[in-house]
């Protein structure tokens, strides 16, 4: 039973039973003063709180940093070579060991959110502390979010679990636009559980969050399965004379209003501004949960919309203009022309007519 919960959690109930199964059937059978006794190394660890996570009818989930341990005990026999089990060193791991590592790790885990995301604490509303700033990415009901990101079409080598530094996170496009989301998140959520992900893993549970979703792929998978009756610009590409140099663009279009919205370049072929967007709607299959949807032509254009409701110069205006044009709708898309200085994306201030390319809202209409 997640905390506080009339019912027992399924994927609560399915974590237990796998942190059990692991002690008493991978490789040797651990007691549970064996386990808490190699899992908590120098910071004591007791056979009580192991018993619990254990437990199906507990309210007790383990922390990741367990998690991790776990998924480093029990990624190799040779944990058990010895009289005394023990965690491996990072040197002493081989290629195979780190990913099967990797593999229980991310197993665990989604379980672990699973159950979270799934308990009375992902439904209770909690008020948002004193003198807490209004933003598009605080969500008042602390339920868990899913963050949904593309992968990248041309991932570096150590994106790959069998790469000796492994990172989960570097199979990710759009990673300006992504770090910057995750903390201004986090900071607006404290009490959630949020989970990145690429739009192949929003499945489950996860695809029953609060739902952010960010560039590129991401937009065109996830988006329109989830998204309630909001109009999205699609991205297409535009045929360029021959030339080697040249990269491939597109444009951003609303066929149903026949409008295009183009990226710029000087003299030179550099970009100068991008075109971006940021969109939100209610969630099609749960009430009251939302589904954001941050996207441009570019990474730039990503970058530069979500810094618009982030970079502090400028996101309490912009979440102004945003109450002033649609009111307490729950259901918009705003357009915006980025600024590209030096290969890098600037906030745009939504007050500047130059800025806003279109807007949309339910009880306006679209406007431009």
């Amino acid at each position: 039973m997640v905390a506080g919960s009339g019912h027992l959690s399924i994927p609560a109930r399915r974590l237990g039973e796998r942190l059990r199964d692991l002690r008493e059937h991978e490789y040797r059978q651990l007691t549970q003063k064996q386990l808490a006794k190699v899992l908590g190394g120098t910071g004591p660890l007791s056979i009580a709180t192991v018993s619990l996570w254990e437990k199906p009818g507990s309210d007790r989930l383990p922390p990741p940093q367990r998690l991790a341990a776990y998924a480093r005990l029990f990624c190799s026999s040779r944990s058990f070579a010895a009289s005394s089990p023990r965690l491996l060193r990072d040197d002493e791991l081989t290629e195979t060991e780190q990913a099967r590592e990797a593999e229980l790790y991310a197993e665990l885990l989604a379980l672990r959110e699973r159950a979270q995301s799934t308990g009375t604490n992902a439904t209770t509303r909690v008020p948002a502390p004193a003198g807490h700033r209004s933003s598009i990415w605080g969500f008042p009901d602390a339920a868990a979010i899913s963050i949904v990101c593309s992968d990248a079409p041309d991932p570096p080598s150590y994106a790959s679990q069998s790469h000796l530094n492994y990172s989960q996170y570097a199979r990710f496009a759009d990673l300006d636009a992504l770090l910057e989301i995750f903390g201004q998140v986090k900071a607006d959520n404290p009490e959630s559980w949020i989970r990145i992900m690429p739009p192949a893993s929003l499945t489950g549970d996860f695809a029953l969050n609060h739902l952010v979703i960010i560039g590129g792929a991401a937009v065109d998978d996830a988006a329109p399965g989830f998204s309630q009756s909001v109009p999205l610009p699609v991205p297409q590409p535009v045929p360029l004379p021959t030339d080697e140099q040249q990269e491939e663009t597109h444009v951003l279009r609303y066929e149903t209003e026949g409008l295009e919205f183009k990226s710029s370049r000087d003299d030179e072929g550099t970009l100068t501004y991008d075109i971006g967007f940021l969109a939100r709607a209610p969630h099609k299959i749960v009430s009251g949960r939302t589904v954001t949807v941050i996207g441009g032509i570019t990474s730039r254009g990503v970058h530069g919309a979500a810094l618009g409701f982030i970079d502090t110069h400028v996101r309490d205006s912009n979440e102004q203009y945003l109450r002033a044009a649609f009111g307490d709708s729950d259901t918009f898309c705003i357009v915006m022309r980025i600024q590209v200085r030096n290969g890098m994306a600037l906030p745009p201030n939504l007050w500047d007519d130059d800025v806003r390319q279109y807007e949309w809202c339910p009880e306006t209409g679209a406007r431009w």
